[in-house]
């Protein structure tokens, strides 16, 4: 069997549409060659190439007139945290910015959504959900502790004297402005619930999911971008979390920790917050498959239970965080 001629250089091993074909001087036969697949109308990927998402998200959206990539497929563009069955889906999710009509086409998941222009953005030349609104049309899709960490991840800004700072995607008020204009969407009231559990200043999902654990057990609410400072005003550790009052410190350290020189990094930290005074909790990957975040948050009980805190009678934090506590198991 004669073997297909090479593509140019800018289309081979990539997938391209049939008028990026035409405009590189290839003859439409060369479409229907064994080593190409029909991926969606007009739309042509060598078979066992695994193409990146945005790339196929740049074609997609400019063979659908007025198509905006939403729900999960903006999320992973944005880089936001998702349950695995999220991560895997490989269905492209668009809608028309119209929203009178949802898109049809193979490898489309299309959705009918009614767009305000300040509801889509563009990220590298690809027409999306505006974060605020992503994070709202996940509400429909999303367990509630995942909404939650969607959201920390969303609004999430630093500016350490350590690493590069950190800017917002959006903020808290543009998340609440979503849900208020926005009434009528799928999931509003797990959205409207999820939140006021948000904090800007969590780093990453298992932190958020951390720190709702905490609520469950009946602590107080921690600090987060709380700095820890020696007498003399010197910055001693950013811990994730921190009970000022109380001084104990948690840390969720994820899998870079376990590079050597970021070890002998945690363990000074460690060492030179406990001459300060503080307990220092350091929760990891491998406690929480253990235990769970609720078995690791009894870690911490126990650590403020020893720096001297009490739960108080007729708290009326209590009562909400017992609340907060029904609501994330629903």
């Amino acid at each position: 069997m004669r073997q297909p001629s090479a593509l140019p250089d800018h289309l081979a091993g990539r997938s391209f549409t049939l008028a990026q074909q035409v405009q590189a001087g290839v003859p439409a036969g060369r479409a229907w060659r064994s080593d190409l697949r029909v991926a969606s109308r007009g739309v042509r990927v060598p078979w066992g190439r695994e193409q990146p998402l945005h790339h196929t998200c740049t074609l997609l959206s400019a063979l659908t007139p007025g198509g905006v990539c939403c729900l999960a497929t903006a999320a992973q563009l944005w880089g936001c945290p998702l349950p695995l069955p999220l991560q895997n889906d490989l269905t492209v999710h668009l809608a028309k910015a119209g929203g009178r009509t949802r898109p049809v086409r193979k490898g489309v998941a299309g959705h009918r959504l009614s767009l305000r222009p300040q509801d889509v953005a563009m990220l590298d030349g690809v027409p999306v959900t505006s974060p605020a609104r992503t994070w709202l049309d996940l509400a429909a899709v999303m367990d509630f502790e995942s909404l939650v960490a969607a959201g920390d991840y969303f609004i999430c800004s630093q500016a350490r004297s350590f690493g590069p700072r950190k800017e917002a995607f959006c903020s808290l008020d543009d998340l609440r402005e979503q849900v208020v204009v926005t009434p009528g969407v799928r999931g509003i009231r797990k959205a409207r619930l999820a939140l006021e559990l948000c904090r800007v200043g969590a780093d990453s999902a298992p932190e958020t999911r951390l720190r709702l654990a905490l609520g469950r057990v009946g602590l107080p609410e921690p600090a987060l971008s709380y700095v820890v400072l020696d007498p003399t005003g010197g910055e001693l550790a950013w811990p994730d979390m921190a009970f000022p009052k109380f001084k104990v410190a948690v840390n969720y350290d994820g899998r870079h920790h376990l590079e050597a020189r970021q070890r002998e990094s945690d363990i000074r930290r460690d060492e030179s917050i406990a001459a300060a005074g503080w307990q220092s909790v350091t929760v990891t990957a491998g406690h929480v498959r253990t235990w769970g975040f609720d078995g690791c948050a009894h870690r911490v009980l126990d650590a403020m239970v020893r720096a001297g805190w009490r739960i108080e009678r007729g708290d009326p934090g209590a009562k909400r965080r017992s609340q907060r506590r029904e609501v994330a198991f629903r």
